[in-house]
């Protein structure tokens, strides 16, 4: 049975970099790190998708043993692609969504009938874990995103209403604009002069 599980690397730089004719259609391509003899391969057309020598955050899944680049959650390492972070963080929100609603159902109390309410750190970490938990907050509530008081752990907090998570933090992304390195500016979040996307080796559950 095939894995699809999202995979990521630390910064590898790419070498032996081969493009040949695939017998499905289209081109296979492979090339192993600088500093291991692992292959990674993608079909694609026949033009490269990657510059040998260059240093990249790769993404991938382990299907009969191989490791098949995702090209889409795959950019270099000196750089963010806002893109790329949010579909890779995305991924994973996907598949810890069951485990942290669970959490949230049992340890967060509230009031509301107009669907399903998250906590805080849950809703984040299923919607929101490309930029810091901080950001993620001042964002929903400079959007007036709903929200209801809650309980959590014995202390006052807030939970939010989980329809229409994914299409705010979509929209953030979306009008999200570069200042330099890892840090953007949105004029959906105007309490920040600039806010930070993170790579997608760096996308975690910590803050």
């Amino acid at each position: 049975m095939k894995s699809r599980d999202l995979l990521t690397t630390p910064v590898l730089i790419v070498t032996n970099y081969v493009i040949e004719p695939y017998s499905g259609g289209g081109f296979l391509h492979r090339f192993t790190p600088e500093t291991t003899s692992t292959v990674y391969k993608f079909i694609a057309n026949q033009e490269p998708e990657l510059v040998v020598g260059e240093r990249y955050n790769i993404g991938y899944r382990v299907e009969d043993g191989e490791n098949v680049v995702d090209m889409s959650a795959t950019a270099k390492a000196n750089d963010v692609n806002k893109d790329v972070s949010f579909y890779v963080a995305s991924l994973i929100g996907a598949q810890l969504r069951e485990t942290e609603l669970n959490k949230s159902l049992q340890r967060v109390s509230y009031r509301a009938s107009d669907g399903i309410y998250l906590g805080k750190k849950y809703a984040w970490r299923i919607y929101g874990m490309m930029i810091a938990r901080d950001t993620f907050d001042e964002y929903l509530t400079c959007i007036g995103h709903p929200s209801v008081p809650c309980i959590t752990d014995e202390s006052p907090s807030v939970a939010y209403r989980e329809d229409g998570l994914k299409e705010a933090m979509e929209k953030l992304i979306i009008s999200s604009v570069l200042v330099g390195g890892n840090r953007f500016k949105s004029n959906l979040l105007p309490s920040k002069k600039w806010f930070q996307i993170k790579g997608i080796t760096a996308i975690t559950d910590k803050k």
